[in-house]
């Protein structure tokens, strides 16, 4: 570097020259107040494109003049590119969930590696953050459809990747990486299908399999008659949450907050049991102010008696009902869940038949922990004589709009007898 020549009293900007192929050119050197606001740097250093003193001098004047206006309003200077932006978020969510921080889980730890790191880098990791428009979200969707690993993206895969790429956008406002407008773009799906649910054979087809020794006999060797106790363990209580949560209608954030203090097992005049469940304080439900009771058929009943019987810990009025040997909350059985449908559509029984595919529904939507609710919905509304949709969405904790827009089963004359 040359000697350096000052533009201004206090030196905070000078101009130097390089020789470069094209010829002499003038370079600027800016020094911050706001260091957080350039990746910690104390000067940036930047070409005036220009090999003439008086012009460089000038754009040296005005460069600064907004670089000022960016340091007084907190604004980014030279931040970071996309992926470091994406490498930082995921770190953190990575060191938070270690550390035990609430409504931090594996599954969306998970998710963020898929779907972010996976595809957004590729589409823009080398932007920088300071550049991303809303455009860029706008613009996804055509690139993602024909850059795939496994298979074209359906809707709902392109709304998870861009609602988790605009939690990371957000993360990176709040920690002074991006300084621009909130991304407020939303992806919305063309069509609202009807949710999908386990059909009868599909449900019949699973529980069968859970009932047998093939569905506890794993292990490093696999072996029959050898079980792993950890293993059978957690797939004891996979098989009761699948009976539990397709029988009761809860949802997923919910029956992770359950503790044994919020279950009562109950008995009708008629001496039908059922389940009484609490919904946690913890939930949107909870905090909402609606319904914070649940009923289960006698099915969910069973299901919560058969996982006080076969454990031995965390047995307490504030233990999770729902949680490790170490007593810590599973989230939603999401690896297992996928796990036991896909060795059920592999599984005949011995009286005979042919696979049945429990992985998806008719329209080729992978089946996941929250069909389970779904489950319970439909064949509520199907299989009841006289469903009553108002109690059904009461119980669910949703309305009956909500229903009749997501249930096409949600007919006027199912329950015309509670009308007349």
């Amino acid at each position: 570097m040359k000697s350096l020549i000052p533009v201004d009293e206090d030196r905070k900007v000078v101009l130097y020259t390089r020789d470069l192929k094209q010829g002499k050119t003038y370079y600027a050197r800016f020094r911050l107040s706001k260091t957080n606001l350039s990746n910690n740097q104390e000067y940036i250093r930047e070409s005036m494109q220009t090999p003439k003193l008086e012009i460089a001098t000038t754009r040296a004047l005005q460069r600064f003049a907004e670089i000022t206006v960016l340091q007084n309003n907190d604004m980014v200077i030279r931040g970071k590119k996309v992926e470091q932006g994406i490498e930082d978020f995921i770190n953190e969510y990575k060191e938070r969930l270690e550390e035990g921080w609430s409504n931090y889980s594996t599954h969306m730890l998970r998710i963020y590696r898929r779907h972010v790191q996976n595809y957004w880098i590729p589409y823009i990791g080398e932007k920088k953050l300071a550049l991303v428009k809303e455009k860029d979200f706008r613009d996804y969707e055509k690139w993602r459809m024909t850059n795939w690993i496994k298979s074209p993206p359906s809707p709902r895969t392109l709304q998870l990747e861009i609602t988790c790429m605009k939690t990371v956008m957000s993360w990176c406002r709040e920690n002074g990486y991006y300084s621009g407008e909130p991304i407020n773009f939303v992806f919305r799906l063309r069509n609202r299908n009807r949710r999908s649910a386990f059909t009868r054979e599909q449900y019949r087809r699973i529980t069968q399999y859970l009932r047998t020794n093939e569905w506890l006999e794993v292990g490093k060797h696999k072996q029959r008659g050898v079980f792993d106790s950890k293993i059978v363990r957690h797939r004891n209580m996979l098989r009761e949450y699948f009976l539990f949560a397709s029988n009761i209608g809860m949802r997923v954030g919910e029956m992770k907050e359950i503790r044994w203090r919020d279950v009562s097992i109950e008995q009708t005049e008629t001496k039908k049991k059922y389940v009484r469940v609490r919904v946690s304080l913890q939930t949107k439900v909870g905090k909402s102010g609606k319904s914070r009771e649940r009923i289960g058929r006698v099915t969910s009943a069973h299901a919560l008696e058969r996982i006080r019987e076969m454990r031995s810990d965390n047995l307490k009025p504030d233990d999770y009902v729902f949680c490790s040997p170490e007593g810590k909350q599973i989230g939603d059985f999401r690896q297992g869940f996928n796990t036991m449908l896909k060795l059920a559509s592999e599984w005949i029984p011995r009286t005979g038949g042919e696979p049945i595919d429990c992985e998806f529904d008719t329209d080729g939507v992978k089946m996941t922990p929250y069909c389970c609710r779904h489950t319970y919905i439909t064949f509520q509304l199907r299989f009841r004589k006289h469903p009553d949709v108002y109690a059904i969405a009461q119980n669910c904790g949703t309305s009956v709009s909500m229903i009749e827009k997501y249930y096409s089963d949600a007919r006027s004359e199912d329950f015309v007898e509670r009308l007349i």
